[in-house]
């Protein structure tokens, strides 16, 4: 009789170490594929540290390689070594730099240090950024959360104009009634709703409705179909000015073919970038939106 032995491997990053690295001897991942705002890490650098460790896969070879944090690890290579010099000032007090604290500093990083297989590496670093994606806000929560900060709000990603926005949109949300099966309805309570600009025949609409992404407009005509765009309030308003204004030089134009024109004309001028010289003309781009020159 013959024993088959099946050995089975662990799943997953197996964790190491904690450790404080200079960020010469980390590497970043190769083709990450996330852009990240470099800039606005470092302000949160400046003003809170590094509150969280870098995701740093030890190779075999003794690599340490940033699965999670790339972005943070190129900020404090931004930073450079100490000191920076940098205070921010609030409510009449002064901050000095919390990577440098304003004396000399060489760049190091925070590092959680696991190993893994290859594969294990790929999947950390893409769920690293697309569970982020996914996530969404409760707005009145994190208004409130901006709100408690007093007007401080330097390293938390957020401005002021960003919290007077998220302010306003809520005020309007609150006054303004959302429709449902034809019927102006009160939004229910704790629930979030969105405002977008629909491509439709006709003027620009704006709507309102619960957020679960079902839109609450009125039916299109027969032969047409809605698509719905989300725009910030200030973004939306700007829009609908753009249409406005382009339908007085595309004469009888109503809303969706001016957009599905804009359309055409910018995927000639992205497919320009291809071409020998990269130059595209205002003729091209007329002739692309359907618009005789």
């Amino acid at each position: 009789m013959t024993t088959t032995t099946t050995t089975t491997e662990p799943a997953g990053a197996v964790f190491k170490r904690l450790d404080t690295v200079p960020i010469g001897d980390l590497t970043g991942y190769p083709g990450n594929p996330r852009r990240g705002d470099v800039g606005m890490i470092l302000e949160s650098l400046a003003a809170n540290g590094q509150y969280r460790p870098l995701v740093v896969r030890e190779q075999e070879d003794g690599a340490l390689v940033v699965l999670a944090g790339n972005h943070t690890l190129q900020a404090v290579a931004a930073h450079g070594p100490g000191p920076c010099g940098l205070i921010t000032r609030t409510g009449g007090k002064e901050r000095l730099c919390a990577l440098c604290r304003d004396k000399e500093w060489q760049p190091v990083a925070q590092v959680a240090i696991y190993q893994c297989d290859d594969a294990t590496a790929r999947r950390i670093v893409l769920a690293d950024n697309r569970t982020s994606d996914a996530g969404d806000y409760d707005d009145e929560a994190l208004a409130e959360l901006l709100e408690s900060l007093d007007g401080d709000l330097a390293g938390s990603g957020f401005t002021d104009a960003d919290l007077t926005d998220l302010l306003e949109f809520l005020e309007e949300e609150t006054e303004e009634p959302y429709q449902e099966g034809g019927q102006e309805q009160e939004a229910p309570a704790g629930t979030n709703t969105t405002r977008s600009a629909t491509a439709t025949a006709g003027e620009p609409a704006v709507s309102s409705g619960p957020a679960t992404g079902e839109q609450t407009t009125t039916p299109p005509p027969p032969g047409h179909a809605s698509i719905a765009l989300t725009f910030t309030l200030a973004d939306r308003d700007e829009a609908v000015q753009l249409i406005a204004a382009a339908r007085d030089v595309v004469q009888g134009a109503d809303s969706a073919e001016i957009t599905l024109r804009a359309l055409r004309a910018l995927v000639a001028l992205l497919d320009s970038r291809h071409s020998p010289d990269g130059v595209v003309t205002v003729a091209a781009l007329l002739k692309a939106a359907g618009i005789d020159g």
